[in-house]
């Protein structure tokens, strides 16, 4: 036998041998258990019908003929492949709505104790806050909240270009809270609020207490006299307003000082008017504007931070101009007695 004869000969014995391998080959797929050589030889017809993917089906065909076996490739059940509705979407949706607060008695909050005014005779402007908010009392601070835009619109209040002249703001610098007492001797800026019990949102103050609360604020301005009271927060001049329209209904100027129209916010046509002694002869102030400003809570969303600052700014340009120049003999006279 030749050499060329072997190696021929060695070929056809491996090629026979991988054909034998061949034939034993069972392929399976993940669609269903592997075959035996026994059931290598069904036709796909006999083989129970798989549910196709509605989105892409790979074909797998066995080396021998005849057999072919439909395979998922992308099964609907993949990770980030399929649409899957979220149960109770409807429910989800509501569950993250904050619910309202409503009444919370005083001894709710008794372990919080009242924040401390900062006032002196003749300031600029007093900012009057509804109460002290629960954060503000833990830390014994006005708008300490790290949220509330109360700091931010003082000191900004001079960045806002109301007309072509320039003017600083309340504050030179961003102040924190910690600074508060700091106010009416540098700044001439003074902080109290209208209620002084602490709570955590001020829907938890009866109507009854805020109304009452209004003579004790009125007092505190005759006794100090500053020339702008700004209320900070619509709700805390509605009530105001009501004290004072009630006020001119049982003076005698009548009904015609009770029809005097009221603005939401900025500047008011109501002023106060003192008589009497004044603690401090060297500023004479015989009357309070009043001026009205959006809550600074963070959670006011209906006015964004620079809406508040154009209003702290419109209260600062005020300010800043002389009390001559200011024109305030139309608005309704509200005389307003010291009770010591």
């Amino acid at each position: 036998m030749s050499f060329e004869e072997d190696r021929n000969n060695g070929e056809a014995s491996v090629t026979e041998n991988f054909r034998e391998s061949v034939t034993k080959f069972t392929f399976s797929t993940p669609c269903q258990p592997q075959l035996g050589p026994a059931v290598a030889t069904v036709h796909s017809s006999e083989l129970p019908t798989l549910r196709r993917s509605s989105r892409v089906a790979a074909v797998a065909t066995s080396r021998k003929p005849g057999i072919k076996c439909e395979v998922d490739a992308l099964s609907s059940t993949s990770p980030g492949k399929g649409k899957r509705k979220a149960p109770n979407a409807s429910l989800s949706k509501n569950a993250v709505k904050k619910l309202k607060r409503g009444y919370a008695p005083p001894e709710a909050y008794a372990h919080l104790s009242p924040l401390t005014d900062y006032l002196a005779y003749g300031l600029d402007v007093v900012f009057c806050g509804i109460n002290p908010g629960y954060m503000s009392a833990q830390r014994g601070h006005h708008f300490a909240h790290p949220s509330n835009h109360f700091w931010k619109c003082l000191h900004q209040s001079g960045t806002a270009k109301l007309s072509t002249i320039d003017f600083l703001g309340f504050t030179p610098r961003l102040l924190p809270p910690s600074e508060d007492s700091s106010l009416p001797h540098t700044f001439n800026i003074g902080l109290t609020d209208l209620v002084d019990r602490p709570s955590a949102e001020a829907a938890e103050l009866s109507s009854s207490e805020r109304v009452s609360s209004v003579p004790i604020l009125l007092n505190k301005l005759a006794l100090h006299r500053p020339r702008f009271l700004c209320l900070v927060g619509i709700s805390n001049w509605e009530i105001l307003q009501k004290a004072l329209l009630q006020m001119t209904q049982t003076s005698a100027s009548g009904s015609k000082a009770s029809q005097a129209p009221a603005k939401n916010i900025g500047l008011q046509p109501f002023k106060l008017c003192y008589s009497g002694p004044v603690s401090d002869t060297s500023a004479n102030i015989s009357e309070t504007l009043l001026f009205v400003v959006p809550s600074t809570s963070g959670l006011v969303t209906q006015y964004q931070l620079p809406a508040k600052v154009k209003f702290f700014a419109q209260l600062k340009s005020l300010v800043d101009r002389p009390p001559s120049e200011l024109d305030t003999s139309e608005m309704k006279c509200i005389a307003v007695p010291h009770n010591p």
